[in-house]
């Protein structure tokens, strides 16, 4: 990168008509700009100050996404209940494994636990974090919350725990990274419901996937 980086400077200073820059020169430059810019710095973006739930929920907001605060993960099978009442929906409803335990019976429900096959007019998975800079979740492949679940029901429900919303998205690759376990074979960034403008600019929800993103904000502190 940095041979990349002399060439192409030593051909603009050579356009300009200008000489090269003495070797001393461009060390005490890179020094200065070392230590005027904290690590990591320049990659962030300032994020304005408060709440981040706040700026999340408004980011999701932002992008066609809904949310519901939930005091507890035993309240998401009356929540899935109620989301599907409110729209008049009927049909098949799959829910990741990892959320198997939940009382699901008591809210009416008798859902289908593992991977959707795309007939599933409803899907439930869990988010292994999000981010409040951009809106978006994040959600971890693999046999307790398969891939299909996001990607092939019309409304797509996403369970996320408070404590696991970070402001920035470096914030969680590094909780990836710190994870115990295989790394997963699909990380899955989700913005929002799908979406295309191809069709005369017109915004179309559910080109390329669900068309309703509904996230179950499991927060204690919510009671």
């Amino acid at each position: 990168m940095s041979g990349a980086r002399e060439r192409i400077l030593a051909a603009v200073r050579q356009g300009l008509g200008r000489e090269a820059l003495p070797v001393a020169s461009r060390e005490a430059l890179d020094a200065r700009l070392r230590s005027t810019v904290e690590p990591d710095q320049h990659l962030r973006p300032r994020l304005a100050e408060g709440d981040i739930g706040y700026l999340f929920r408004a980011r999701l907001q932002s992008v066609s996404a809904t949310h519901e605060p939930l005091g507890s993960e035993a309240y998401v099978p009356a929540a899935v209940a109620a989301y599907l009442d409110s729209r008049h929906l009927e049909g098949p409803v799959a829910v990741a494994p990892c959320l198997r335990a939940l009382d699901w019976r008591r809210a009416g429900l008798d859902p289908r636990f593992g991977q959707s096959h795309g007939e599933d007019v409803l899907c439930v998975s869990r988010a292994f974090c999000a981010i409040a800079e951009t809106g978006t979740l994040v959600l971890l492949s693999g046999p307790d919350n398969p891939t299909t679940l996001n990607f092939l029901p019309d409304h797509h429900l996403v369970v996320l725990h408070a404590p696991d919303l970070v402001s920035h998205i470096e914030d969680a690759w590094t909780r990836i990274r710190a994870r115990e376990g295989d790394w997963p074979r699909t990380v899955n960034l989700i913005t929002g419901p799908s979406r295309t403008a191809d069709v005369e600019q017109t915004i179309q929800l559910g080109a390329h996937g669900p068309r309703s993103l509904h996230v179950l904000m499991v927060d204690p502190g919510d009671r």
